[in-house]
């Protein structure tokens, strides 16, 4: 009897002792709407460390790399408040073909589809600092895909999207004047 009651428990409870989860295009969405300014998203390879500190959160995608690129710049682009300043880590440039198969078409790819105006290139070690620095006050959001291209992670810092760094140079210019 004990028995039949440990089982039916089971089979009653066991919907609510799993974890909830949602699709990983789902996740990009409500992320890119519910960061801000500061913030920063991350889409990494398959062998991006996943990270302790506090502010960092790591969703595996089990979705290929470009695939994730592309959610990812479209959820930005379509979040009202934000807009993305990207960041490639600068070895990803120089990878040699005999070791990095692939590396220069998904490059070629990478840069077709991201903004340029706003992209630069760091060191892998420097863009991992700044990960790190972000998260001691800000969210910190990686998609970590399959991809198996070294270096070949996006950063996004995400910058007020309704404010650009000239408005606010000018009003920083006219706060000093009318001091």
């Amino acid at each position: 009897m004990k028995l039949l009651i440990l089982c039916t428990a089971l089979v009653t409870c066991a919907p609510l002792l799993r974890a909830e989860t949602i699709p990983w295009e789902s996740h990009v969405n409500q992320e890119a709407n519910r960061l801000g300014h500061r913030n920063m998203i991350v889409v990494a390879d398959s062998a991006y460390p996943v990270q302790t500190g506090k502010g960092v959160k790591v969703v595996s995608t089990g979705a290929d790399h470009l695939t994730v690129v592309k959610a990812v710049l479209a959820a930005i682009r379509s979040a009202p408040g934000v807009r993305p300043l990207v960041a490639l880590d600068k070895e990803f440039a120089h990878l040699p073909e005999e070791h990095a198969k692939s590396a220069a078409a998904l490059r070629k790819s990478m840069l077709e589809i991201l903004p340029r105006e706003n992209l630069r290139e760091e060191l892998h070690e420097t863009l991992l600092k700044e990960v790190n620095t972000t998260a001691e006050s800000y969210e910190v959001i990686v998609f970590k895909t399959t991809g198996t291209t070294a270096y070949s992670s996006v950063f996004f810092t995400l910058d007020c999207g309704y404010w650009s760094a000239e408005a606010e140079q000018a009003l920083r210019k006219r706060m000093e004047k009318d001091h």
